[in-house]
């Protein structure tokens, strides 16, 4: 009778390791699904399970050159807005196009990977990815540090027409939560064939009263203007940041403006 209850015994006690056991690997089986990253674009990073919930685009403005000072500035805050960017939010770097003022030339437009010590090794190289990411964000900064140094006098600055492309940009729509804008330029804009604003009294009311379309549209956008100093033309500078920027920027809807010291 007792060997009996020792073998019924035994047998509890294997059926109760068995079915801790699975319980350990069904848990270690949901710990790493739950850890599973989400599909993302191999190009762009950006999960392709879920809208994005974020997007920030800076504008360099290189159509003239920028002076060491100017760079550093570039520098700082192309550093700052990638710190501020959290899990696969999308940053958009853009260099004003002089040739094709239609079409900004993308530098860099990738969403944020997930750090290292937050990913699953079983799944995915998450040092690699960021290893990959942080390369290509350098380069895109060397190629806008690069084109801001060697610019001479330009025949144009295209800002507003810049501007009207990243409104129309798909991957900038409004269904976007949280945009952002950051807009590194001297801020006088210029076409020699229509509205400058080296002109003297030049405004907002004359550009509206001959531009070919209205104001692009950035509703709940958040504006950044880090202005380019030119001391030959600071009162055009003042003249434009006091009567045309902040009626443009009104007519377009911005949600909120910034602008920060010039360097």
């Amino acid at each position: 009778m007792s060997r009996r209850r020792g073998a019924e015994g035994r047998n509890a006690l294997g059926l109760i390791l068995i079915a801790v056991a699975a319980l350990v690997l069904g848990g270690l089986g949901a710990a790493a699904f739950v850890l599973r990253p989400p599909p993302t674009d191999p190009e762009t990073l950006c999960r392709t399970d879920a809208p994005l919930a974020a997007h920030t685009v800076i504008l360099v403005d290189a159509t003239d050159r920028l002076e060491p000072r100017h760079r550093r500035k570039l520098r700082a805050v192309l550093a700052q807005e990638r710190g501020r960017l959290a899990q696969y939010d999308r940053l958009t770097i853009m260099r004003l196009n002089m040739r094709r003022p239609q079409e900004p030339t993308i530098l860099f437009s990738k969403c944020l990977p997930r750090p290292p010590e937050q990913t699953n090794p079983l799944f995915e190289n998450a040092r690699m990815t960021q290893a990959r990411w942080e390369e290509d964000f350098a380069g895109a900064l060397d190629d806008a540090l690069r084109s801001a140094a060697s610019a001479g006098r330009a025949r144009a600055s295209p800002i507003i027409a810049g501007l009207r492309a990243v409104a129309a940009d798909p991957d900038y729509d409004p269904s976007i939560p949280a945009r952002r804008l950051v807009i590194v330029s001297d801020m006088l804009e210029h076409d020699p064939q229509g509205f400058s604003l080296y002109v003297p009294e030049a405004n907002y009311a004359a550009w509206a009263a001959q531009a070919p379309s209205r104001a692009p549209d950035f509703t709940r956008v958040d504006l950044r203007i880090v202005p380019i100093d030119r001391p030959d033309h600071a009162a055009q500078q003042a003249a434009a940041m006091d009567h045309f920027w902040p009626a443009f920027f009104e007519a377009a809807s911005v949600q909120t403006v910034s602008t920060d010291p010039a360097p």
